[in-house]
Formats: C-alpha cells, sequence, structure tokens
C-alpha cells in the first residue's frame, strides 16, 4: 500500500479551512434556533387573536363546504310511525232530507240552523250540517236574558242550545265581556291588565281562552286541510314558560297568502322538527310539493326530505328504499351572527337546482334570492300578537299547553278577523282598497269575520 503524507503547511490549511466551516454551521444552527424561540413567543403572546381568526376561518370553510347530509325516510319520524292523521269521522250522506220526507203543510221555516248538527248518535242526521238536509228548527230563547237560541231536531226530538260545541257553553258571564276580553288577549294585552280592568279573575278569563284555544284549533283543522302551496317558508321562534323554561314555537308561512298552515310548540331538535313537518304534510294535497327556504338548523333537512318522496324496490332488492322527490326544492339561508346582529349570511340548495326556485320566485314577484323575510316578519306580528312571546316581559306563560292555546286563538284571530294590509286589493272604479284577510286570500271564506262568529261557530269534535 502506499500512503500519502501530509505536510505541515498542507494540514494546517486543511484544519483551518474544517474549523471554519464548523464554524459557521454551529452559528447558522443558534439563528435558525433563536428565529424559532422569537416566532414561538410571538405566537404566545398573539394566541387569543389567533384563536379567534382561526375559528373564524373554520366556520367560513364550513359554510362554503358542500352538505355531506344524509336524507332522512318515514320510518325516522315518530309521528309516521304512530299514524298521526287528520281523519274525521264522516256524517251520513246517503241520508234523505227531511224536507222530502215532512209534510208540505205547516209553517215554513224561519230561522238559519246552517252550521249546526244534532248531536244525538242514534239519530239518522247525527252531525249533518246542511239546513237543507237536517231537521232541525227553532225551540225558543232561554236564559236569564232570553238570548240563548234552542234547536230541535224534528227527526229525533233531541232539544239542544245553539252554544253547544261552542266556546260559550254553558258560560253565564255576557258575552259582550268575553268577546272583548278575547280580542284583547289576540291583539297583545295581558291577563293582568284584563283582571285590572273588568270584574273577572284571572282563573275565568283563563279559561275563556282555554276554551277558545281548542275551539280555533277544530276550526284549523276544519278549514285548513288539502291545500295547494308552491312556496313555504319555516323558521323556528324562541320563547319561555314558567315551568319548562326555554322553548321554540315552530312556524310555517305561505308567502302568497299569508296563511299559517302549521305551528308546533316544543324544542329546538330533530325530533320538533319531524312533528312539525308531519303536520304540514297532512295539510297539503296527497300530490303538492312546495318549495321550502328555512334557517341553517339542520333538523329542517332531515324532516323535509323524510316527508317528500316515495317508496320504491330497487331489483334485487329484499327491502324498499325511500326516494327523496326529484321535484322538491329546499334552500337554507345560514346568518352568522356576532355580538347579536348578523355579520353575513350564505345561501345554499341544498336540492333541487337554484334556477327553478328563481322561477317560482320570479312567479310572484318576489326577489331572486334565498331569504326567510315573510316568516321573520310573521315572527314580530306573534310576538305583538301574543303577550308572553313579548321580549323582555313579566308575563310569561304558566305552562306549555296553555301557551299553545294561546296561540291557536291569535292564529285564528290572525286568519279569520284581522285584515293584512299587504293583501288588500283596488276596488275597480274607485280610489279605495278592500281589506282581506289570509283565509280570504287563499279561497277558504269570502269575507272578513267577527270575533262574534268565531266563538259561536259550532264545531263538533268528531267532525271537524
Amino acid at each position: 500500500m502506499v500512503f500519502r503524507s501530509l505536510e505541515s503547511e498542507d494540514l494546517f490549511h486543511f484544519c483551518a479551512r474544517y474549523s471554519h466551516h464548523t464554524m459557521n454551521h454551529f452559528a447558522i444552527r443558534i439563528e435558525q434556533i433563536l428565529i424559532l424561540l422569537l416566532s414561538i413567543a410571538l405566537l404566545l403572546s398573539h394566541w387569543h387573536t389567533l384563536k379567534a381568526k382561526i375559528r373564524k376561518l373554520r366556520q367560513v370553510l364550513k359554510v362554503y363546504r358542500p352538505r355531506k347530509w344524509k336524507p332522512r325516510s318515514p320510518s325516522d319520524c315518530p309521528s309516521c310511525k304512530s299514524g298521526i292523521s287528520l281523519a274525521i269521522l264522516k256524517p251520513n250522506s246517503d241520508v234523505v232530507p227531511y224536507a222530502q220526507r215532512k209534510s208540505t203543510r205547516g209553517r215554513k221555516k224561519g230561522l238559519s240552523t246552517q252550521g249546526h248538527a244534532c248531536p244525538n248518535p242514534n239519530c239518522d242526521y247525527f252531525g249533518i250540517t246542511d239546513q237543507r238536509i237536517h231537521a232541525l228548527v227553532g225551540d225558543g230563547k232561554r236564559g236569564i236574558r232570553k238570548h240563548i237560541q234552542y234547536w230541535k231536531c224534528q227527526g229525533c226530538n233531541k232539544r239542544f242550545t245553539s252554544r253547544l260545541h261552542t266556546p260559550l257553553y254553558y258560560l253565564k258571564s255576557d258575552e259582550g265581556h268575553i268577546i272583548l276580553s278575547l280580542m284583547l288577549l289576540a291583539e297583545g294585552c295581558d291577563i293582568s291588565v284584563l283582571v285590572r280592568c273588568s270584574k273577572h279573575c284571572e282563573a275565568t278569563i283563563t279559561r275563556w281562552l282555554e276554551r277558545a284555544g281548542k275551539h280555533s284549533s277544530l276550526l284549523h283543522n276544519r278549514f285548513f286541510r288539502d291545500l295547494v302551496l308552491t312556496f313555504v317558508q319555516m323558521d323556528e321562534l324562541y320563547c319561555r314558560v314558567r315551568q319548562t323554561g326555554k322553548m321554540w314555537v315552530w312556524l310555517a308561512i305561505d308567502p302568497v297568502t299569508k296563511i299559517l298552515p302549521s305551528l308546533h310548540l316544543g324544542h329546538r331538535k330533530n325530533v320538533d322538527a319531524m312533528a312539525f313537518t308531519h303536520d304540514l304534510k297532512l295539510r297539503l294535497k296527497s300530490d303538492c310539493i312546495p318549495a321550502f327556504t328555512t334557517d341553517g338548523l339542520r333538523g329542517y333537512f332531515y324532516a323535509i326530505t323524510a316527508h317528500f318522496g316515495h317508496w320504491f324496490r330497487p331489483e334485487r332488492a329484499r327491502t324498499d328504499h325511500w326516494q327523496v322527490s326529484e321535484n322538491l326544492l329546499y334552500g337554507q339561508l345560514v346568518k352568522r351572527p356576532k355580538r347579536g346582529a348578523s355579520k353575513f349570511a350564505i345561501m345554499r340548495m341544498l336540492w333541487g337546482q337554484r334556477k327553478d326556485l328563481n322561477v317560482i320566485l320570479k312567479l310572484y314577484g318576489f326577489a331572486s334570492i334565498i331569504q326567510t323575510a315573510f316568516i321573520e316578519r310573521v315572527n314580530l306580528t306573534i310576538r305583538g300578537g301574543v303577550a308572553p312571546l313579548m321580549r323582555k316581559t313579566w308575563s310569561l306563560a304558566q305552562n306549555p299547553e296553555h301557551l299553545l292555546l294561546h296561540v291557536e286563538w291569535w292564529r285564528s284571530y290572525y286568519h279569520f278577523i284581522r285584515p293584512h294590509e299587504s293583501l288588500s286589493v283596488l276596488i275597480p272604479g274607485l280610489r279605495k282598497h278592500r281589506q282581506r284577510s289570509p283565509a280570504q286570500a287563499a279561497n277558504l271564506t269570502n269575507r272578513l269575520w267577527s270575533v262574534e262568529e268565531v266563538l259561536k261557530l259550532p264545531l263538533a269534535p268528531a267532525f271537524s
């Protein structure tokens, strides 16, 4: 082997270069460590601000991220499983009109008995409200002031009061006091104010309100069925109840006619969204599939996709599969609040095409945007009409049942009695407008009702 020997001068230069390279490398390492430590210290000093910005960025990315929610089916709805429906007992339609059975002699009927029916289940005319068919005639007036009309069924000789199946049944108070109190309760007046201004105690006025609420629920079930709606907005309204704490009132509105087809009182969970949408589905025609717009609550997506579709069985499948309807259009308006105010909003389509929704909106003169302005305006209206729903008030409902009956009575007042300013139409040839109610706009009635007419309308529970 041949070994190469290094001279002293070459060895000196080699060591000098090696030591210089090592020192430079060590200095660079020290500089990098110092920069890293300074960066960490800077991040720690601004950690709270950076954390807020990261959270905001995650929210924005979450909004713009495509939805991956899985549609549900009726098997996920408790109301569909329990078989809740609006089925009613229909009266006998094959009976011969009493005018053809009785003799043509005698005095003709002088009082209108339309809307009243014989309450005797063994009578052939049981439950028939048409005065051209049933056998009701007047049977005099009774009571302390002799103002309560009585009826008599000529088919079974059953006598009963005209107040049967009305909120006024078996009440001895003056009708004027009852009508005025209920009208003020639907205009936002508190029960405590009526107690101070009238001679009636709180329990009496509460009993009137409960009766009016139950009667209003039957009235809603009679008129609001087989509806054909093109566009529906839904939202939930926050409220507080003394016994249960915070709750939500779920509302749906048709922006065209301004009717409120469905409402629900409960919590802000998927079960409540299912029950609320199930009630709306029962009031629509079987082939009616409206377009929906809501806020960003996920429960709406699950409830809407579970009720608007059909079952089918694919090839080589052992069970039926749920298919959401292709005609369904559903958009959400996602609001991101900051310190109580809405900072920005994102519009997104969860089912269907945006252009198809724009066609429906332009058809009725609405802006081509996904919005919930109409249902938000109804939230303000109901807060002004129901005292327990007002903000920062001592007028809280004692229990959910009482609050629900109060809202039911307000809804009947809103639909049939109170005219809606946006629904007024110009009278041809005159410079005047004819006021209309939401029930008139939906062709459910042809006139404005009074509180007395609503309270005196008989509604049997089995035939409502």
